[in-house]
């Protein structure tokens, strides 16, 4: 029996598909969006860490959590938002990081 108390998961033994699928596609998925989003030029080092960081700590607690029916949802949730970060957070940085750049001009604030 599972430590909290619910069942183990009696369903089709697939359990590391989501957790190997969506470790897989993080990887992939943050470098090719911060490449479109211009981020390696543009964006201080701190956000690339955030970009690639960020993912990755959405994706440990679906190989930590128990393997029960009622976790199984909560593991496909946290699989979707980790690819969900993986491709939106470089693009949230990148276009902040444009807006900046645009903005500071036109206000008079060059940074020097």
């Amino acid at each position: 029996m599972a430590a909290d108390g619910a069942q183990p998961d009696s369903g089709p033994r697939l359990y590391p598909v989501v957790p190997l699928i969506a470790t897989v596609l993080v990887p992939l998925l943050s470098p090719m969006t911060a490449v479109t989003a211009d981020l390696f030029t543009d964006a201080p080092p701190v956000f690339l860490v955030g970009c690639f960081v960020l993912p990755f700590a959405a994706i440990v607690p679906i190989w930590c959590l128990a393997r029960t029916r009622r976790r199984r949802r909560t593991r496909i949730d946290l699989a979707v938002v980790a690819c969900g970060l993986a491709v939106g957070y470089p693009w949230l940085i990148g276009t902040v990081v444009r807006t900046i750049f645009f903005v500071m001009p036109l206000t008079g604030n060059h940074g020097s």
